[in-house]
């Protein structure tokens, strides 16, 4: 193939474009978090339209009390009425703790409950569970856009050890 000054600038825009997301930072939705985290500032102007959601629904510690039900699309939603997955089970335990996002709809909280209690039964102690929802959904104040509305969470791949892990060690 023979290249002409537009088919070379052609490729080199293809080559940028495919290369961006390479250089792009790493994702957050695996930082560690912390055992300790310090409270979100209160926002200046919470009113202010142009206020990112992230910001409004990532300083929520607690879910509206209204009836359960997603708004949205997971990526792109909230969730009312949100359950909270306990930290401790006898056969689960929530791991990242600090980041309270260990929410979601009463039917995953409880699906998850039966899921983690069969874990016995093909030799798991149970399972580590991670990222959920927050209490009230809506976009995260860092990492994933999925879990939006409460209904999906992270299960790791490794079996729960057969002790309680430490806040620190989650």
């Amino acid at each position: 193939m023979r290249l002409n000054a537009r088919t070379g600038s052609v490729l080199a825009r293809i080559a940028i474009v495919f290369s961006l997301p390479l250089l792009a930072r790493p994702a957050t939705a695996q930082d560690l978090g912390s055992v300790n985290p310090e409270p979100l500032p209160p926002l200046a102007k919470p009113d202010d339209p142009r206020t990112p959601a992230k910001e409004l629904f990532g300083r929520r510690t607690t879910p509206t009390s209204l009836a359960a039900h997603t708004i949205g699309f997971y990526s792109r939603g909230c969730i009312a009425g949100a359950q909270a997955l306990p930290l401790d089970g006898e056969t689960w335990q929530v791991m990242r703790q600090s980041r309270n996002r260990n929410w979601g709809h009463p039917n995953l909280v409880q699906f998850l409950e039966r899921l983690a209690n069969g874990a016995p039964k093909i030799g798991w102690h149970g399972l580590l569970v991670g990222d959920m929802a927050q209490p009230r959904g809506g976009p995260m104040y860092t990492g994933h856009f999925s879990h939006q509305v409460g209904l999906d969470a992270d299960i790791w791949l490794m079996p729960m050890p057969d002790r309680r892990l430490s806040r620190a060690s989650r």
